[in-house]
């Protein structure tokens, strides 16, 4: 059995192999490396005889002490430009949100001051409409059984200013044109002679009398077609289906959705005729235009009725319809001639536009006054519609500044 060796460290720092059984003995001199990594083992595990030498041989080498600075350099510049970012993070961020929550104050500063502006732009339309329910409850205290177009509710300059703008109002008669709600009923004489009366309208504007039958079919509740007029059956077969009114206009608009109804037609139309709540109100001769009386009277002329009108202008309107069937050559006992005739009015409408600093408002209204005690209520209000004032010429020698319109 062979002798164990004994590994011994000489103190000029070679290895010394002690071999009890008598053979040689090599030594080698021992590197920095292990010489640095040696040392003295504990009592508990080194044996009797051995030193322990820990990590002699290391199998990986530590890393220089510079190399391990190195890292945690680098391991600290990682930190600095994660912080960095993170902080130019929260920048974004809150500019984000700087930027958002001043775009909605602005934003909501602006709608508030529309609302505000939008709500004193109403009030003063209604103003102007409260101006002219004075205007006319003035006028029928005045002279309650006569309308004409020379008192003051007909003046198309009636405005009045306020120290942001101008509100400008018109009023005009519904009784001076034709009612086309006049038409619902056929059953009775002053039904069918308002028929006959609209066909001469027709006619005297170059449309085709087929429209007027259309209409009547339009605001009458029944189904029953008239002579080459339309019901619910002619509509619905349309590529946009559609039914008839089947009650009285509220507004002469609807015209438009009357089958073939085209805007030329309609815009002949839309001058003579009105949409009167009352399909019994009678035509105000006081205030009708000459081609409206013409179609009330089968035996005048579009001359004598220009000629009428410019009469009845001069002596500021006819006292009674008598007065008006002689002036236009119609006897005046004909009690067919009277029925639908009238010289007193109660219901206007009135047209307002109200403007304060840049922005400008409108209104349309309809107001019923009273023939007994000139009491009056709106009984229709648009704020969509829009116009434009009436403005009369004016002669440049009177006043310099101003020219004709």
């Amino acid at each position: 059995m062979n002798a164990c060796s004994v590994n011994t460290v000489l103190s000029d720092g070679s290895f010394n192999n002690a071999n009890p059984g008598g053979d040689a003995v090599h030594t080698r001199p021992a590197s920095g490396r292990v010489a640095s990594s040696f040392r003295k083992a504990s009592p508990g595990r080194a044996g009797p005889g051995k030193v322990a030498l820990g990590r002699a041989f290391p199998g990986r080498p530590k890393k220089p002490l510079a190399s391990r600075r190195g890292t945690r350099g680098g391991t600290r510049s990682t930190q600095r430009g994660v912080a960095l970012i993170t902080i130019l993070f929260i920048v974004v961020v809150a500019t984000v949100l700087g930027v958002t929550m001043a775009r909605d104050q602005h934003q909501s500063i602006h709608r508030t001051r529309n609302a505000l502006e939008q709500g004193q732009l109403k009030q003063f339309a209604l103003g102007g409409e409260e101006l002219a329910r004075q205007i006319l409850y003035e006028d029928f205290s005045e002279n309650p059984n006569k309308d004409h177009l020379a008192e003051t509710w007909a003046s198309p300059e009636l405005q009045f200013e306020h120290p942001d703008g101008l509100v400008e109002l018109q009023i005009e008669d519904l009784q001076g044109r034709f009612n086309l709600n006049s038409l619902m009923d056929l059953t009775t004489s002053r039904g069918r002679q308002q028929q006959t009366r609209f066909v001469a309208l027709l006619t005297t504007l170059a449309i085709d009398p087929v429209v007027g039958a259309r209409i009547g079919d339009w605001v009458d509740p029944d189904q029953v077609v008239r002579s080459a007029g339309a019901e619910d059956y002619a509509y619905l077969g349309l590529a946009q289906p559609y039914r008839t009114g089947g009650q009285p206009m509220v507004d002469v608009s609807e015209m438009r959705a009357v089958l073939e109804m085209d805007p030329e037609r309609y815009a002949l139309l839309e001058r003579e005729v009105a949409a009167v709540a009352d399909p019994r109100a009678a035509l105000n001769v006081n205030t009708a235009s000459a081609v409206v009386l013409q179609a009330m009277i089968p035996s005048l002329t579009l001359e004598m009725a220009e000629g009428v009108v410019a009469m009845r202008d001069e002596q500021e309107g006819f006292d009674q319809v008598s007065a008006f069937l002689a002036a236009a050559g119609s006897p005046p006992g004909s009690a067919a001639a009277l029925v639908g005739l009238g010289v007193q009015s109660s219901f206007f409408r009135v047209t307002v536009r109200a403007t304060l600093q840049d922005r400008v408002g409108y209104l349309t209204s309809v107001i019923q006054r009273s023939p007994i005690d000139g009491s009056m209520h709106v009984i229709y209000r648009d704020f969509t519609k829009r116009f434009q004032p009436r403005v009369q010429e004016v002669d440049p020698g009177d006043n310099p500044g101003l020219t004709n319109v």
